[in-house]
């Protein structure tokens, strides 16, 4: 399958407005352009970029409210970071990521669809922590490192979203050995046994 049936074979399953495909394209386009030369997106990925990694992304959308400030951990090729920029027009996301050639991308992208949006390069440890609604991440650290990094935003009251995989239960008991939190798991839409790990009151976390 193409990317272009790709797109076709999403828009058929999942409502999503003109403006916001607008935007969606234009990031899409801007990735296409870039990723081979900045390793973004292995080319076995691609053909599934909109039913896989698009989608994945949008449902984080169920839990973040049109005018929410959220950062994004690890923003890499932009999922979650710059589909959840392009579906909330009103809110505002920052993403964090430390590779040049990536944060150049993200940039681009940002331009390119006219996104509230922009992009902290660096060790995310050493990002300066902003007010924020939410902190997102997919595919960056498995959860006891991840909440290492979410804390400073975190522990000043906002909510964690993770798109985890398979291993996402015992993730979830090692963070417990030094973390406390409530959380909610929410089966992923894209598929597979991962979730959308929702993480709140977090506590804790001291050597």
């Amino acid at each position: 399958m193409t990317s272009e049936n790709d797109r076709a074979v999403f828009l058929a399953a999942h409502n999503v407005s003109r403006e916001t495909l607008n935007r969606l394209d234009r990031v899409i386009d801007t990735l296409d352009s870039w990723r081979k030369k900045s390793n973004l997106i292995g080319p076995r990925e691609w053909p599934n970029i909109w039913q896989r990694h698009v989608w994945d992304s949008l449902q984080l959308l169920d839990h973040i409210p049109e005018t929410a400030r959220v950062v994004d951990l690890g923003s890499g090729a932009g999922f979650p970071g710059l589909i959840i920029a392009a579906a909330r027009p009103e809110g505002h996301v920052t993403m964090m990521e430390s590779v040049g050639k990536k944060t150049a991308f993200l940039n681009a992208a940002i331009d390119a669809a006219g996104l509230s949006a922009d992009v902290y390069q660096g060790r995310v440890e050493l990002a300066p922590a902003s007010r924020a609604d939410f902190v997102t991440a997919r595919a960056f650290a498995p959860l006891p490192k991840l909440l290492d990094y979410a804390s400073p935003w975190m522990k000043n009251g906002a909510t964690g979203l993770f798109l985890k995989g398979e291993r996402w239960e015992e993730e979830l008991t090692e963070a417990r050995q030094r973390w406390r939190f409530a959380h909610e798991a929410i089966p992923s839409r894209s598929g597979g046994s991962g979730v959308v790990l929702i993480v709140r009151e977090l506590q804790g976390g001291e050597a």
